[in-house]
């Protein structure tokens, strides 16, 4: 509400300085207050401004304040007019409200609470008095306007009488919409609509007005969708929105107002959005199907590969040999990491991607990593060359697996887009030393093929190519590398970048933030190693591949456990019919029983092993998550391929809970 402005007709000048007073002390917001001591000046003041309201002294000179009421109210007769006397006098007040005042003070009793009162009412009446003003001018429009509502509007609007099925009133839309001329279908009759209305929802019609007629309330609005006939036989939906119009004396609704829109569009798009979800889905599915094969399917082989390595790297080899090995298994781990983009992608997307965290030998891993691109380089002539400033840390703490795929993707395209008798250069200085923590600058440059400047800002975007089309053909790749080395980067907490001209070469420049390790790291390796052993103990191992069979064996061998080997898991509960084990490893995926299904039966049927824990051995890295596989509660998962010392680490957790429990017993 806007300012309230007032008009004080008041001669005495004490009174009127009470009056304004006792007016910026009420509770409303006032503008301008404008004083008069004459009817006459009072009046000329009108002509030029209209105040909110006016506060009237009875006593004026040479006239008396029920003549300039009246006045006032002639001109103006909606303007809230106060009166105010020096003596309370009942006849005068009478006189006035008839006049038209809307209210009456004697000037000793006024005080910014009556003025409040009074104000209020007055607001009150000037909004009243707006919303008559607005009503008057609708109704003056109304059939104009809705005349034009009715023939203009695109929508079908209509009154139907559902007591006589009669059709009261439309403006002829559903012509346009259904391909007739308004004079083709009688609607006045129930024969005539029933000619419209879809075979398949005549029930539904019928149905929905009994509700409208017997349980519907005034106002309420109710929506229904229908299926209509067009003259050329196809399908027409309409939704329709209406409302009780009239009732009959009995209280039933007779008459409905309603409004309809052609929604045709809509529900074929939906269709469509419903097949394109069920697609999508299907899609999804058959794609989590795939990974999860191409997981098993690569990661087995790969499992054997590695273990063999790592129990040879420890059966004694030294010198040349022990380096073979060693460049042996960091091409194996290399090659699990690049198979593993595709998965690393999806996990990614899904929010389930997962960084380790741990001390490692900076330079020992990157320079394994250079031994194995120095041979692809050397293929193809290419001067290779790898500089670590010495101020960069030994010892690093944090995930060097991740730092590894990194390098693997940047080199490995370096060397890829570079000709024979290029350079590829890989540097590692500090870029910034924040005493437990340290910033790492990692630049990969070659002299290749370069990127444009127009590709420049897509190269890190999903199965993008930098180059032309010849680029996937001449050089392979799926477009994924950058992609995946981005993200990995950014949950790494770090930065990359890249910079090139076409033709020149590029350079890709990292920036990670890694923990700075202890420096004692040289006197930690050659602690003696961890005694461990299994002795004592019974495992059960299920593993239908002989090269994993036999790397179990040999492990379990060393760790001096008692053990038995099963095929599938219909060997796993044959044997365990007659035998007890202190625990299970059970491989997910094997022939005649998976360990899923077998998984299910110990749990159900062999109540004597409900307490031993079993451990999940997968090639499937999305299995932990999968909702079948979680709901057989295993007591934990090794993801293959797995290093001796991660199965280990799994066995003793659970079986140091049984040691505990068995001390206590005793005790």
């Amino acid at each position: 509400m806007s300012p309230l402005s007032i008009l004080l007709v008041e001669d005495d000048e004490i009174d009127a300085m009470k009056l304004s007073r006792a007016i910026s002390r009420a509770q409303v917001e006032t503008g301008e207050i404008r004083i008069c001591k004459y009817a006459e000046e009072a009046l000329r003041m009108l002509d030029v401004w209209t105040p909110g309201c006016i506060f009237l002294d009875y006593q004026l000179p040479r006239t008396n304040g029920l003549e300039l009421l009246k006045t006032v109210k002639k001109r103006a007769p909606h303007l809230p007019v106060i009166v105010l006397t020096s003596h309370g006098d009942e006849r005068i007040a009478v006189e006035m409200m008839k006049a038209g005042a809307l209210d009456y003070f004697p000037k000793s009793e006024i005080n910014s609470e009556k003025l409040t009162k009074a104000f209020h009412t007055m607001s009150h009446m000037l909004e009243m008095e707006k919303g008559r003003e607005v009503a008057e001018h609708e109704l003056a429009e109304k059939e104009e306007f809705i005349n034009k509502v009715a023939l203009l509007s695109p929508n079908i609007i209509y009154v139907i009488d559902i007591e006589n099925w009669t059709n009261i009133f439309h403006n002829k839309q559903i012509w346009k919409i259904l391909g007739y001329s308004e004079y083709e279908v009688e609607t006045d009759t129930r024969k005539g609509l029933a000619l419209i209305i879809n075979e398949l929802d005549q029930h539904t019609f019928r149905k929905h007005y009994n509700h409208m007629r017997y349980y519907v309330k005034d106002a309420e609005v109710v929506e229904k969708e229908f299926r209509l006939k067009h003259k050329n036989g196809s399908e027409i939906w309409i939704i329709t929105r209406e409302v009780p119009f009239k009732r009959n004396a009995r209280g039933r609704v007779q008459e409905v107002l309603g409004t309809a829109i052609d929604i045709t569009s809509r529900k074929i798009a939906e269709r469509e959005l419903i097949q394109a979800k069920k697609d999508a889905e299907e899609a999804t599915r058959i794609k989590s199907d795939f990974l999860s094969t191409m997981s098993h399917e690569i990661r087995t082989p790969m499992n054997a590969i590695i273990g063999f390595t790592d129990l040879l790297l420890s059966s004694g080899f030294t010198g040349q040999e022990q380096q073979y090995l060693n460049t042996i298994k960091y091409s194996a781990d290399n090659l699990l990491v690049i198979l593993n983009d595709i998965l690393d992608f999806s996990k990614i997307e899904a929010g389930k991607f997962g960084l380790e965290n741990f001390e490692f030998d900076l330079r020992e891993k990157l320079g394994y990593l250079m031994k194995t691109f120095e041979i692809r380089a050397r293929e193809k002539s290419i001067d290779f060359s790898f500089e670590c400033a010495r101020d960069v840390p030994q010892i690093v703490m944090g995930d060097p697996y991740r730092l590894n795929q990194i390098m693997v993707n940047l080199i490995g395209n370096a060397i890829k887009f570079t000709e024979e008798g290029g350079f590829v250069k890989v540097s590692v200085h500090l870029d910034e030393d924040h005493g437990d923590n340290v910033d790492l600058k990692i630049d990969v440059s070659d002299s290749g093929i370069g990127i444009s400047e127009d590709n420049l800002n897509l190269i890190f975007d999903s199965f993008s190519q930098a180059h032309n089309n010849n680029a996937t053909r001449n050089f392979g790749g799926t477009g994924l590398g950058l992609s995946i080395t981005r993200k990995i980067t950014q949950l790494m907490n770090g930065s990359i970048s890249a910079r090139s001209k076409l033709g020149e070469g590029s350079t890709f420049t990292v920036v990670l933030r890694v923990g700075r390790g202890r420096t004692s790291y040289e006197e930690e390796k050659t602690d003696a190693p961890l005694t461990l052993s299994l002795k004592g103990y019974r495992i059960l191992a299920a593993e239908d591949i002989l090269a994993n069979q036999i790397l179990l064996k040999h492990l379990l061998n060393k760790w001096e456990a008692q053990f038995v080997i099963c095929n599938n898991g219909k060997e796993v509960l044959h044997t365990l019919e007659t035998d007890d084990f202190d625990l299970i490893l059970m491989d997910i995926q094997m022939p005649v029983m998976d360990g899923v299904t077998a998984m299910k039966k110990i749990r159900s049927s062999y109540p004597r092993h409900h307490n031993v824990p079993v451990i999940a051995l997968t090639a499937d890295t999305f299995a932990e998550t999968t909702p079948e596989i979680v709901a057989c509660n295993f007591s934990g998962f090794v993801t293959k391929p797995f290093k001796a010392d991660e199965l280990i680490r799994a066995i003793n957790q659970h079986l140091e809970v049984k040691v505990s429990t068995k001390q206590v017993a005793v005790g």
